[in-house]
Formats: structure tokens, C-alpha cells, sequence
């Protein structure tokens, strides 16, 4: 029988312990950790980093309820019928403008949660065997490059790795043509240098870095390079600081094989996949019928990366923008239907954090409504309990509904030792 007792964070955590556990993540997540994403935080961010003109639209977007698709219909309508070159024009230019605030506001925000070290995000992610987003930030998908999960005692458990920083999505530093060529060589594991002093061994992955370094400057000198040393120490950096962050990524699946032959990133709804963005993501996009994804080795900077996307009668951006109609959106693209279909697969527990349950998720939560998940956890804010209570049964009929409060949300490692 479902309680109306407000749980707290810790119980709902000791409640879960050892299930089958999936987390669904809102905005009120990210606001939790202090990284601002309301449509709010992006129009200000849209102003302060772009034009001072989006606050003559400011208006505009309010009353379009922060309706990203609905704004920029708006907007475009107000431009002659016969002018489709201008329409597109400022239709795509917005809406790369509302993507870069956006990541922007992630990439300088989330720093703050790397810096504090909050350990105890592990603890609430490595609760899960599945997890959700209705943002279409990185924020998630970040946090996930930081803790990963490794098997420990026969348990699942996500260790926490300071030593893999924050990297900004400076893609061309991963671009150029010495990073490309030595990581083949590190692919290939040897390297033939037939010069007298290459006494230090071949076997890449023996060497240590400061080995590796001066292998590849003899590598540079026999192979008549000219690579200066400060670039072959830079781009050797970037290699094993990516080696770390895929050992990060071991069980953090996004559903993206890499085609070796193609050097993309491709979606196959038959990969290993347990990190889902319902929505989409700005990272994602289609490219004809395939679904690929940005990513730091294998394209330019993100924001010459989505701009082209825009600009490609092929492609778009994989993001569902529009408050109405999402589920239209969602079964017109195999990633998000894919994620979407995945919901109503699921057992055990859900654990929902950030969301209000607003109307125009409905259809997520009536997918999760038909799953075989026992309880729904969701976190509320301590006030008009009943209400939320009698709203979340609405949108779980047939779900054991607990509420948990909001505030109770705590990070640090110290408060959750047993």
C-alpha cells in the first residue's frame, strides 16, 4: 500500500540497496549540484555571451512557456514567406546560440562539483544499473565520465577518480595532425626507430611517459618530422589522458560503436546500452538514417561540429525541443524511440530526482507506468505533500508511489558513512 510518509534521501538509499535500481533525472538535478539549466539561466547566458538583442526576445520566449520550437516559429514567422534563406538563417543561428549557452553554463559550472570533490555522488550513482535524462545538457554525461563502475567485492560500486580532470571540448587540439599520428603509433602498440641511441625499448605501452616522450622525438627525428618537443609533450598528454578517460568509461554505455574504418561513432540499438537521453542531447545527431555522436577524438570543436549539423539538409541535432508533441518527435528518430522503448522493459526500482512530473513529460511517465518497476521513488519539495502525492499517483496508477524530500539531498561523502 502506498505511504504518504515523506521519506528521506538516506532511506529511500537503504531502502534500495542491493535492487535492481534505475535513475530518471530532471533540471532539479542539475540545480542541486549548482549547475543552472533552466531556460531562464540559458536566455541570460544567450544575452550575456551572444546579444544584448535576445533581451528585445525575451519577452517572446516567456510567452511561448520557454518553448524553444514555439520561439523560434515565432520568430521566424515575422520574416516574409519568400524569404527562406533568412528564415532558416535565423532559425539555426538561435538555436546554436541556446546550445552553446547551454554548454557553456555546463562546461563552467560543473568545475565547481569537480573541484568540491561531492564523493558522495558515487554513492547515489552506483545504486544504478540504468540511467535516465529529460535535460539534453552534458551535465549527466559528464559526471558519468567522472565516476565510473568497477567491480569490488563482488559488488557494483563507482569509484571516484580526481585525477581525471575536467576537460573543456577543445577538439582541435585532438585534431591535428601530430596527436593523429603519434596515437596510431600507441594504437599499434611498436614503433620502429632504427637510429643508434633508440635504446629505451619500442613497447609502447611499457614505456613510461617521459620514455614514450623521447621515443617519439627519436620516432620525429629518424622519420625527418621536425615536431618541436613541446608539441610531441602535448600531444602525448592528451593520449594518456584519454586512455584514463575511456578506463573511466568502462561501464558507462551510451549505445555508440566505433567504426574503426570510418573513425565515427555510430548508434546500434543492438550495443550495450545503460545511460539514455530520453530527449536527445546535443552531443547526438543524425546524419541521413544513422545516429552518431560528437565526440573529442573524432570531430572539430563542438560548435563547428553542431554548426555544420544545422547547416546539412542531412542532419540535425538529436534534441527534442518542443514542449507539445514530443512523443511525435520521439517515434520519428531510433535513438530517442530506442530510450524510449527501453523504459517499459524495465524491473525493480525507479529513483526520480529534479522532475516536477510536469504534463508534457507524460509520456515518459506513462511508460514507466507500464513497466514491470515495483516503486517509484520521487523527490518533492517538503510542502503540499498530498498534492504531490495525489499527482504522482496520476501519473502512476499502477506503481507503489514514495515521495522523498528534496532537501534531505545531500553529496558529501562524511554524512553518508555507515
Amino acid at each position: 500500500m502506498d505511504n504518504l510518509q515523506l521519506f528521506t534521501y538516506e532511506q529511500v538509499l537503504a531502502e534500495i540497496n542491493n535492487d535492481v535500481n534505475h535513475l530518471l533525472i530532471a533540471n532539479g538535478f542539475n540545480y542541486g549540484l549548482g549547475v543552472k539549466t533552466g531556460y531562464k539561466d540559458i536566455l541570460d547566458e544567450m544575452i550575456e555571451s551572444k546579444s544584448s538583442l535576445y533581451k528585445d526576445a525575451k519577452l517572446y520566449f516567456e510567452q511561448a512557456n520557454y518553448d524553444l520550437e514555439h520561439f523560434l516559429k515565432t520568430m521566424t514567422d515575422t520574416i516574409a514567406a519568400n524569404n527562406g534563406f533568412l528564415k532558416k538563417y535565423v532559425y539555426n543561428k538561435i538555436k546554436l546560440d541556446f546550445m552553446q549557452a547551454l554548454h557553456s553554463i555546463v562546461k563552467s559550472q560543473i568545475k565547481h562539483v569537480y573541484a568540491e570533490q561531492n564523493e558522495g555522488i558515487y554513492i547515489l550513482l552506483s545504486q544504478f544499473d540504468n540511467y535516465f535524462t529529460l535535460n539534453y545538457d552534458s551535465f549527466l554525461y559528464l559526471l558519468l565520465l567522472k565516476y565510473r563502475k568497477n567491480i569490488e567485492n563482488n559488488k557494483n560500486a563507482i569509484a571516484f577518480t580526481p585525477k581525471i580532470s575536467f576537460v573543456e571540448t577543445d577538439l582541435n587540439e585532438r585534431n591535428n595532425d601530430i596527436y593523429k599520428e603519434i596515437k596510431q603509433l600507441r594504437n599499434s602498440g611498436k614503433m620502429e626507430i632504427n637510429l643508434p641511441e633508440a635504446s629505451i625499448g619500442t613497447d609502447l605501452f611499457r614505456l613510461t611517459k617521459t620514455n614514450f616522450v623521447s621515443a617519439v622525438s627519436l620516432y620525429s627525428k629518424e622519420q625527418k618530422k621536425g615536431w618541436k618537443d613541446k608539441d610531441i609533450k602535448n600531444a602525448v598528454d592528451l593520449i594518456l589522458e584519454d586512455e584514463k578517460r575511456n578506463q573511466v568509461l568502462e561501464k558507462v554505455e551510451d549505445g555508440f560503436r566505433y567504426l574503426f574504418d570510418r573513425d565515427e561513432y555510430i548508434h546500434d540499438v543492438n550495443a550495450e546500452q545503460n545511460l539514455f537521453f530520453l530527449h536527445g542531447a546535443f552531443h547526438i545527431f543524425r546524419d541521413g538514417k544513422e545516429i552518431k555522436k560528437i565526440t573529442q577524438e573524432t570531430d572539430k570543436a563542438l560548435y563547428t561540429k553542431l554548426e555544420e549539423v544545422l547547416n546539412n539538409e542531412e542532419q540535425d541535432v538529436v534534441c527534442v525541443f518542443q514542449s507539445s508533441n514530443k512523443l511525435e518527435a520521439i517515434k520519428e528518430n531510433s535513438y530517442l524511440l530506442n530510450c524510449y522503448n527501453k523504459l517499459s522493459s524495465l524491473s525493480g526500482n525507479m529513483v526520480i530526482i529534479g522532475s516536477s512530473l510536469d504534463d508534457n513529460d507524460s509520456h515518459i511517465f506513462a511508460q514507466i507506468d507500464k513497466s514491470q518497476l515495483e516503486k517509484v521513488y520521487i523527490s518533492v519539495m517538503p510542502c503540499d505533500i498530498e498534492k504531490q502525492y495525489d499527482k504522482a499517483r496520476e501519473k502512476f496508477p499502477n506503481k507503489q508511489v514514495v515521495l522523498f524530500d528534496a532537501m534531505t539531498i545531500s553529496y558529501k561523502l562524511e554524512e553518508k558513512e555507515q
